[in-house]
């Protein structure tokens, strides 16, 4: 479904990412992890079309599309949500999944976003104003919208990232439904790990710009190159125990 061929990106003289290459099925979920500084975010912008890259092509569904606009790929079926949440502050919850139904080109029906929202645990705040919202609520109505593009793929920047353990383990239940349930690929770049790995048996690692690992959650925590780039000693000794 995706294919990413040898990406690259700089900017000025900072060379981000380096040759990156990978492929997702059909709904699979997929993770990539790496330190701050990695090239993750950048991959995602890339993927989504918010950045165009320097050499290398990314295809979805056979399709080149790394010099297609950010809401064609939405079209098609790509779904991004974002670190620091972009919602329609001043809108109500309601109003900003009927706008993402109207610009996704589906059914923009107010009974549409109430079973979006019914899905993603918001139903009870359906009139509230969307920057009145808590940050777990936030990522959630950021999942609504998403969900209302009907998308093959969805891209998650950090999702976990500022949830407490309890609101972890809710988001975490709400993507595994969204990928049995729907059969939405789910693309995460994530430092919450324990999550992370609940959802995905593939992880990439990225440091300096190039994929250092790929491969299954258990075989990451002995390799060497990514204990030494990414998960230290430490985490390695308390996951061997």
């Amino acid at each position: 479904m995706l294919r990413v061929a040898d990406i690259s990106k700089s900017f000025g003289g900072n060379r981000v990412l380096r040759g990156i290459s990978f492929e997702m099925k059909e709904g699979e979920v997929l993770g990539i992890i790496g330190p701050n500084g990695s090239g993750k975010t950048t991959l995602l912008n890339i993927i989504s079309g918010v950045i165009s890259p320097d050499g290398g092509e990314v295809f979805f569904k056979g399709k080149p599309i790394s010099r297609m606009r950010p809401h064609k790929r939405a079209k098609m079926g790509i779904a991004r949500t974002f670190q620091i949440t972009r919602l329609f502050s001043n809108l109500s919850v309601l109003e900003n999944v009927m706008i993402a139904l109207h610009y996704g080109g589906g059914q923009s029906s107010e009974e549409r976003a109430l079973d979006i929202l019914n899905m993603v645990g918001l139903s009870q705040k359906v009139k509230d104003r969307a920057g009145s919202l808590s940050l777990a609520q936030r990522k959630r109505l950021e999942l609504a919208r998403a969900l209302a593009l009907g998308p093959y793929l969805m891209l998650l920047d950090e999702i976990f990232a500022g949830l407490n353990p309890v609101s972890v383990e809710e988001i975490a239940g709400l993507l595994k439904r969204i990928n049995e349930e729907r059969g939405t690929a789910l693309l995460l770049v994530e430092h919450v790990l324990k999550a992370l790995f609940r959802l995905t048996r593939r992880v990439i690692v990225l440091s300096e710009g190039r994929i250092i690992y790929e491969g299954d959650p258990e075989g990451l925590k002995k390799d060497r190159e990514v204990i030494r780039a990414y998960l230290g000693e430490k985490y390695a000794k308390q996951e061997s125990t």
